[in-house]
């Protein structure tokens, strides 16, 4: 989706997310207390500004799970990750739904139908304020509440064997995993990755792995044997889907031995190198400022040269001019509204002749705010 995250840490984008979820809540509430006590401008005010921040967010959401995909809520946590499940449905659901009633909810406060902006608030309203206010739990359960395990054991539990002994591994029980996690490079437009992880046995008695998954559609795993035996080792192999990957991601493979609760945590992060580079993807001017022009630069990172086809604003208050400063390297968008009076979001759209499907199209945005 967005071609400058190519080589970006996606990592920025769930505190940012949670943040204007947050910040979506306090507007909705603000919004509606003050519209109770017969604030009419104060509470279009506050609401324009909910809209905003709730536009920003779904434009860092789309752009997060486009370039780091879908990410697991953790398996260790059973009933936490039923309860994750719960809430994140619904949330899914009704911010598809509520989207075009808010759209005419909008519409019908700017033109002055207020009998019909009023019935359609109360029902739109309510389920904004549960989107925005899941969007903040999820945030918390997902990335701060509940982590995922991973206890590397201690340097002096690495055995001889292990294929490199300057990486991680945990033991477990008679299992010695090695290692515990990787960090591998991908080449853009690579469909598939092969990952190898070792397990050796230091008893003498054969272990079973009785369960052995990936947390992901796209990483496929096996083991070459089970029961593993005594003194002896196996391999455990991960074929990662990485034809729509971009950027760096990490993914987990569980393993629990037999006798053993708590699974062990085979990690792989993936980092692909990025075509092209967008800076700025997001060019904001302050609401009432100069409409002056801002340049988005486009630069081309392979070597390998990529040419624009096009770029084309979707808003048409805000021109687009492209311009080409070195042919299949470099390329400059000119953004230039014709007025900073009223808020907006919009896109530009890139067209390439990248031959890797992923980097045809890009994305950069711009917003008046």
């Amino acid at each position: 989706m967005i071609s400058f995250f190519a080589a970006f840490d996606y990592s920025v984008f769930p505190p940012v997310n949670a943040a204007l979820n947050g910040l979506s809540t306090v507007l909705l509430v603000t919004g509606f207390l003050l519209i109770k006590a017969g604030k009419r401008q104060a509470h279009q005010v506050a609401m324009i500004a909910a809209l905003v921040s709730s536009a920003l967010f779904l434009a860092c959401y789309l752009t997060y799970h486009y370039g780091a995909g879908h990410t697991e809520f953790p398996k260790e946590y059973p009933v936490a990750r039923r309860i994750y499940l719960a809430i994140l449905v619904p949330h899914i659901l009704l911010a598809v739904v509520n989207l075009p009633f808010i759209i005419l909810l909008v519409v019908a406060a700017a033109r002055g139908n207020f009998a019909k902006h009023k019935r359609l608030a109360k029902f739109t309203f309510p389920s904004w304020l549960f989107v925005s206010v899941t969007g903040v739990v999820i945030y918390f359960m997902i990335y701060q509440w509940f982590p995922p395990t991973q206890t590397p054991a201690a340097p002096a539990e690495t055995p001889p064997s292990a294929p490199d002994a300057a990486l991680p591994s945990r033991r477990e029980g008679d299992l010695v995993f090695a290692p515990v996690s990787q960090t591998v490079r991908a080449d853009p437009g690579q469909a598939s990755l092969e990952v190898f992880f070792n397990v050796e046995n230091t008893g003498s008695e054969p272990v079973l792995i009785v369960s052995l998954e990936s947390g992901c559609e796209c990483l496929a795993v096996s083991i070459d044997a089970n029961p593993v035996p005594g003194g002896g080792s196996a391999t455990i192999k991960g074929v990662f889907n990485i034809a729509k990957l971009r950027g760096s991601a990490e993914r987990k493979i569980s393993v629990i031995p037999e006798g053993r609760s708590r699974p062990v945590f085979l990690a792989t992060t993936i980092e692909i190198a990025p075509v092209y580079e967008i800076a700025e993807t997001m060019t904001t001017w302050e609401k009432g400022s100069d409409p002056v022009t801002k340049t988005v630069a486009f630069r081309v990172v392979r070597e390998k040269p990529v040419h624009i086809l096009s770029a084309e604003s979707k808003r048409p208050e805000v021109a687009c001019e492209l311009v080409e400063v070195e042919k299949g390297r470099l390329y400059h968008l000119e953004l230039t509204p014709s007025s900073t009076q009223g808020s907006l979001l919009g896109i530009v759209r890139i067209e390439t002749d990248c031959e890797l499907e992923n980097y045809a199209k890009a994305l950069a945005y711009f917003s008046i705010q």
